[in-house]
């Protein structure tokens, strides 16, 4: 009984060692299958870094791409509203020449009418008297000064029954524009043929012209000499031997 028992036992360790060396036999060749598997793996994961990488660097140039194309765009956007703001602005000039140019053929025709009206009478007339009334800037508006010496201008004229003419001369300082200056000259001159047709002169007697700022009497860049140059000149023309009413 006892020589049987031991028989179990051994027969025991005999199948345990098989077991045992049959399971470091297995691990062995999962070791061994595995490392011989490690390369390939490296390898995919190599190629999947790289793909990972190359996806990025394509996304990366595709959204620089997309801000380049964005920038273009602006850029684009911006030169056809400088090229539009730079017509706008050449036509605006295109404008204010044609404005400047009527203004300056208004004022040849002006002196051109004036000069005819002289020239189609026959009294020989030359200056006698000129007198200056002067303007607050930006101002037509008599002053009570202005007022006085045109007053005296009526006055020196009121007995005269033929052969004299009074002509105004509207005048500026260099501020404001041509355009401007001609217009504001022009309505300086009318405020003095104003106030001589209040005083009875008759309105047949007397010519006027704007001439903005030509013909500058003072320094245009003092004060004192802009001062100057606001005016208008009222000069008064007689023949020779002209009469007096009685």
């Amino acid at each position: 009984m006892v020589s049987q028992n031991r028989r179990f036992v051994a027969t025991g360790f005999v199948i345990l060692g098989i077991m045992v060396s049959s399971g470091c036999a297995t691990r062995k060749y999962v070791r061994l299958q595995t490392e011989a598997l490690q390369p390939a793996i490296q390898e995919a994961t190599n190629a999947a870094k790289e793909n990972a990488e190359r996806i990025d660097s394509v996304d990366r140039r595709a959204r620089e791409g997309e801000a380049a194309a964005e920038a273009a765009d602006q850029k684009a956007t911006q030169a056809q509203q400088s090229a539009t703001a730079a017509q706008s602005a050449a036509q605006s000039a295109d404008r204010k020449a044609d404005g400047v140019n009527d203004a300056v053929q208004r004022v040849g025709n002006r002196v051109n009418t004036l000069e005819t009206r002289i020239a189609g009478i026959n009294d020989n007339y030359a200056v006698s008297e000129t007198q200056t009334v002067t303007y607050a800037l930006n101002s037509s508006t008599l002053s009570e000064q202005a007022r006085s010496t045109l007053d005296s201008i009526a006055s020196s004229t009121s007995g005269a029954g033929t052969g004299y003419m009074i002509e105004l001369q509207g005048f500026t300082d260099s501020t404001g524009s041509e355009p401007y200056n001609i217009n504001l000259s022009q309505r300086r001159a009318q405020s003095v043929e104003r106030y001589l047709v209040t005083k009875n002169v008759p309105l047949f007697r007397i010519s006027i012209v704007g001439l903005g700022e030509e013909r500058p009497v003072g320094n245009n860049k003092t004060q004192a000499g802009r001062d100057q140059n606001r005016r208008v000149e009222v000069k008064i023309l007689t023949a020779p031997g002209a009469g007096r009413a009685n």
